[in-house]
């Protein structure tokens, strides 16, 4: 009896020590998951742009690599567009830096229109933007395009202040310059890509701008 007792003891401390050790655990995967939905929300922060909330130039890079790769492996097209506001810095000029914000958001809401799994979208840095596109070059260049005559579409108050020209009846007006480079031509090279579409982009601005070239 005694040495039973005794069994029944060392069980119930063992059933103890496992009640224990579960709660432990559960407390210690509820805050990893909680540190883990900080971390994502921060890298989240860190991929976005604050303005557009289009990816930022490290976070696309990083995307564009993937999908270069994937399609490489596949034997399928994909190319990127390089795109520039025309005149943006006549705009802030004349218009202030709060409306030419605004054209940065506008023309950014345009391009958000075509993200998808085979469309990725990012702000570079001040006007200029890329997206990434899998598809033939027919079908890039026709994307390119309607982004071009969307961009024409455009116009808002200008809502700058201190400025004669922030009047209630002056709006502003934007249109894009688009170089594209396609990995049919160039290679599945993302820098060669990149290079090769801000050279076509350079040919559309010195040619008379709001027009879409290729490499």
């Amino acid at each position: 009896m005694d040495r039973e007792h005794k069994m029944e003891t060392s069980l119930e401390e063992i059933r103890h020590l496992l009640s224990h050790l579960h709660g432990e655990v559960t407390a210690l995967e509820s805050s990893y998951s909680q540190v883990l939905s900080v971390l994502r929300k921060f890298e989240g922060v860190a991929n976005t742009d604050d303005l557009t909330g289009l990816l930022r130039r490290r976070a696309f890079f990083q995307t564009w690599e993937a999908i270069l790769q994937e399609c490489q492996r596949l034997n399928e097209s994909c190319g990127v567009l390089m795109i520039d506001i025309d005149h943006f810095k006549r705009v802030n000029d004349t218009h202030g830096h709060a409306t030419g914000d605004e054209v940065i958001k506008r023309v950014a809401s345009l391009l958000k229109q075509y993200e998808s799994p085979n469309c990725v979208v990012s702000r570079l840095g001040g006007e200029e933007f890329a997206v990434a596109i899998k598809g033939t070059d027919a079908e890039i260049l026709g994307v390119a395009e309607f982004i071009r005559r969307g961009a024409e579409k455009l116009h808002g108050p200008v809502v700058g202040s201190g400025s004669e020209s922030s009047s209630s009846n002056v709006e502003w007006k934007c249109t894009l310059s688009v170089g594209m480079a396609s990995a049919h031509k160039v290679g599945y090279d993302a820098s060669s890509l990149l290079k090769a579409a801000d050279e076509a982009l350079y040919v559309a601005k010195k040619s008379g701008r709001n027009q879409v070239r290729a490499a």
